[in-house]
């Protein structure tokens, strides 16, 4: 399953043609937790045609893979993103490209009202990315939503920013 976005295509992992990107996001430096989870989580996804949910893709530009996106399984009508960008492509907007377009494609496509992210608060690009593509902090959404001995580790680690259906 490929989806195909603007400028970007979302496309499955494939072990010939996307190794050395999932080994290089794989030693990234970050203190997210998700980094190391990269490589499992696009050879799961790798063979799931059915849904783009709880499944990771592989961010291509023109053929050539630039990062890796994985959108997390549906909660409500609520996902979570999760993106990285190699190394040589970071400082080209391609952070914001994937966030601005991914979100535009989720909410035409899918009955989704919230888009959220979780963005290591040292990682000053990708938070700058996501205030361009409309995302806002949200702490206060996020603690209303009662997720139970999470709210101290998203202030302490993570920056916390959501989108909404409508909202510019």
């Amino acid at each position: 399953m490929n989806i195909e976005l603007e400028s970007i295509l979302l496309t499955r992992y494939s072990e010939d043609k996307h190794k050395t990107l999932k080994d290089e996001l794989e030693t990234g430096t970050s203190r997210s937790s998700f980094i190391h989870q990269i490589g499992e989580r696009l050879e799961d996804s790798k063979d799931n045609n059915k849904s783009i949910y709880q499944s990771a893709f592989v961010v291509e530009d023109l053929g050539t893979p630039i990062g890796y996106l994985y959108i997390s399984s549906r909660i409500r009508d609520e996902v979570f993103l999760e993106y990285a960008v190699l190394k040589e492509y970071r400082g080209k907007h391609y952070g914001s490209t994937i966030i601005r377009e991914t979100s535009k494609y989720l909410f035409e496509n899918h009955n989704i009202r919230a888009i959220r992210l979780d963005i290591d608060p040292s990682n000053k690009n990708s938070i700058n990315a996501a205030e361009a593509s409309g995302y806002t902090v949200d702490e206060e959404e996020f603690a209303s939503r009662n997720y139970t001995g999470r709210m101290q580790f998203v202030k302490d680690n993570e920056y916390y920013m959501s989108k909404h259906r409508g909202r510019k």
